[in-house]
């Protein structure tokens, strides 16, 4: 069976479900699954239209803990850990380029038989989100970007995204220095800071268990290095599902103009901005993106 009765063993240097995961939000909505020779973390919440959600670069499933409320008295929410991120586990030498990212989730979607109604992607996984679109058997009905990294990097980015693709060779070794760096709450502090966002509104637990892992950050750094987005940029004018761009204004890691043009390049793109918000949007204001999205698929609806 592909969903398992028990977490796998945790490999070295990556998060440990049993202990690291004892606290973990939503922890009994979670399940693992195997497709492949991927283990996924998965939380499913809820009933009625699926809702797929899909983190951004150095994140996993609790990004979404504080918005997933707002969706689950209305929906089937499915929330996962990106390979080689969180408790997610993939074959070594797995390379987390976008193609490879959105085919493992495909793969993932078919094997759980999902129809997501809607797909909601943060940063990179705004990204997957529209990359998925056609390799999926039905179209969804809404996609929704949450500061979406859909251009090559800009603002802080372009400045750390060079130091990825050089810390990523370097293996083990750059991954423990960054942990070291940054693993403690101070540290998730100065990070969620450097980003735009308000560091008295994001729990920075989660992230801090998940800084602690070197095999987590490694995942991170490679992913960030392999990011090629030149190809999804030309594809965008393809993307025929009804697409919601929103930006936090004081978003420093992507930043809101990238959202806007995205919009501009989309069929059916549209754009809106949230004043005082970073790159956590979601995770600093939930009931305001919760309030927007849902009110755009609602009019959708209303549509139809």
């Amino acid at each position: 069976m592909p969903r398992l009765q028990r977490p796998p063993r945790a490999r070295p240097g990556a998060p440990n479900w049993s202990s690291d995961g004892k606290d973990w939000p939503h922890r009994e909505a979670s399940t693992f699954w195997r497709v492949g020779s991927t283990v996924w973390h998965v939380q499913r919440r809820g009933t009625g239209p699926q809702v797929l959600m899909l983190h951004g670069t150095g994140a996993a499933t609790h990004s979404w803990a504080p918005i997933l409320d707002h969706f689950a008295s209305r929906f089937d929410t499915i929330s996962l850990d990106l390979p080689r991120h969180g408790f997610t586990q993939v074959r070594p030498g797995f390379r987390p380029s976008l193609p490879n990212m959105s085919a493992e989730v495909a793969n993932l979607i078919r094997e759980m038989a999902l129809s997501p109604s809607m797909i909601v992607g943060h940063s990179a996984g705004a990204a997957i989100a529209l990359h998925l679109t056609d390799q999926l058997e039905t179209t969804p009905e809404l996609l929704v970007s949450i500061n979406g990294a859909l251009e090559p990097f800009e603002g802080v980015m372009q400045f750390i995204a060079p130091i990825a693709a050089k810390a990523a060779t370097l293996g083990g070794l750059a991954a423990w220095m960054v942990s070291r760096n940054s693993a403690n709450v101070a540290g998730v502090r100065r990070l969620v800071t450097n980003i735009g966002s308000d560091p008295d509104l994001v729990d920075p637990l989660p992230y801090s268990v998940l800084l602690q892992k070197r095999a987590h950050i490694q995942g991170a750094l490679q992913m960030m290095a392999q990011w090629d987005l030149r190809a999804l940029m030309r594809a965008q004018a393809n993307v025929r599902v009804p697409v919601l761009f929103l930006a936090g204004v004081e978003d420093q890691a992507v930043p809101r103009a990238v959202s806007e043009r995205a919009a501009g390049r989309t069929q059916n793109g549209t754009y809106l901005e949230f004043e005082a918000l970073g790159h956590l949007a979601h995770e600093e204001a939930p009931d305001r993106v919760a309030a927007a999205i849902l009110d755009h698929w609602d009019r959708l609806q209303m549509q139809r």
